[in-house]
């Protein structure tokens, strides 16, 4: 059965033989590390079913209450002791279909999963797996690539038709947007919810331009006012959620010349601009924006978006959307199956691990409470952080 992958914001039929010729990669160039400082396996925990490639390149695992961690690259997800690896429970859609979120959305002990295959939402029990409520979406359909949002009242799930469906927490469908009648004949990307506002990403294609252009909208998440827009020609805002802190939007696009943009959340003023950035994935720290554009690793100041320091890594062209882990001062992000380390400060890689102990390939990782819990092919290994 041939295998799916996301490679650059493009979606790819990968044989077997390929991705076994991809997982090699993970192989070459194998040699000691870089450095002799302590850098521990924990444990490994062997996934009990085949890896689903989908599930495996877009959904990284989730640390919960510093003790427990989440993740779904086996067509289930599984709830771990963050101590010992040991399992805790697990859930599998009845349909047999791969996750297909690309963010957990999580609320107090609760778990929200759309299957976009019988258009049915969860709400599972963090605590043992079990299905508290599920409910099917009648006549409507949900996308398969959701980065949904929720806040205090509801769950906005993203339509695969240009709509977004607001849910209860008890499972009942409360409202439905139509994305169509805000301008742009496109689906919401990325969701984010701040007081009265549902702020959404979207990309569009101009027929003068030989890429996607962006748009993030603001609407008034009752009267369904637009409240205001950002439009951009560098490129679409596809994959990669936008984030929301402190009332600032953070998003790069992933494709044209590129640009990476911080909003005022309250009325979408440009706080700062940095062109040709590819944002294939990002994420922050206390004074950085850290940015992964698919061939190298780059910083950018959070406040005035100046760039800090690029560093290129070797294999470039790797998986472009995986993802970048923060703590203690130093980063870590696979690429083209190998796991690298850096000195948040400069940038200079001071660890790498050539191979997983699986012999696959190093993909999505989360990092945290001292912790770093990285996904491959075959198994989710635990490391300790780097000191």
């Amino acid at each position: 059965m041939d295998a799916l992958f996301y490679l650059k914001g493009e979606e790819m039929k990968v044989t077997n033989l390929a991705k076994l010729f991809l997982i090699s990669l993970g192989l070459l160039g194998a040699c000691k590390n870089q450095s002799n400082e302590p850098f521990e396996l924990v444990w490994s925990y062997d996934y009990t079913k085949p890896a689903e490639a989908l599930s495996l390149v877009a959904l990284p695992p989730l640390i919960l209450d510093g003790q427990h961690v989440l993740m779904a690259p086996d067509e289930q997800v599984s709830l771990l002791d963050a101590d010992d690896g040991s399992l805790i429970w697990s859930f599998a859609y009845p349909s047999g279909q791969w996750i297909g979120n690309n963010e957990f959305l999580e609320e107090e002990g609760k778990l929200y999963l759309s299957e976009h295959k019988s258009n049915e939402l969860y709400q599972i029990s963090l605590n043992n797996g079990d299905v508290l409520w599920k409910k099917i979406l009648e006549g409507k359909e949900f996308f398969e690539g959701q980065n949904d949002g929720i806040d205090g009242a509801y769950i906005y799930v993203i339509g695969r038709y240009n709509e977004v469906f607001r849910f209860t927490k008890t499972g009942e469908l409360d409202k439905t947007y139509d994305i169509l009648d805000f301008g742009i004949d496109d689906r919401a990307r990325s969701i984010r919810i701040l007081e009265n506002q549902l702020i959404f990403s979207q990309f569009f294609r101009k027929e003068e331009l030989s890429h996607d252009s962006g748009r993030i909208l603001s609407i008034d998440k009752e009267t369904e006012e637009i409240l205001w827009e950002y439009r951009t020609d560098n490129g679409g805002f596809i994959f990669e959620p936008i984030l929301l802190e402190e009332e600032i939007i953070y998003a790069g696009v992933t494709d044209g010349p590129g640009e990476f943009v911080a909003l005022n959340a309250n009325n979408g003023e440009v706080i700062w601009k940095t062109l040709d950035v590819i944002g294939q994935s990002y994420t922050l720290t206390d004074s950085m924006v850290l940015v992964n554009d698919g061939i190298s690793l780059l910083a950018l100041d959070k406040f005035t978006g100046k760039e800090l320091w690029n560093t290129g890594l070797a294999f470039g062209g790797g998986d472009g959307g995986d993802n970048i882990g923060y703590q203690n001062g130093y980063v870590y992000h696979a690429h083209s199956g190998r796991l690298y380390i850096l000195d948040v400060t400069n940038g200079e890689i001071v660890h790498t691990e050539e191979r997983s102990p699986d012999g696959s390939p190093f993909q999505l990782l989360a990092v945290g409470d001292g912790k770093v819990f990285i996904q491959t092919f075959n198994a989710l290994h635990a490391y300790t952080v780097w000191e």
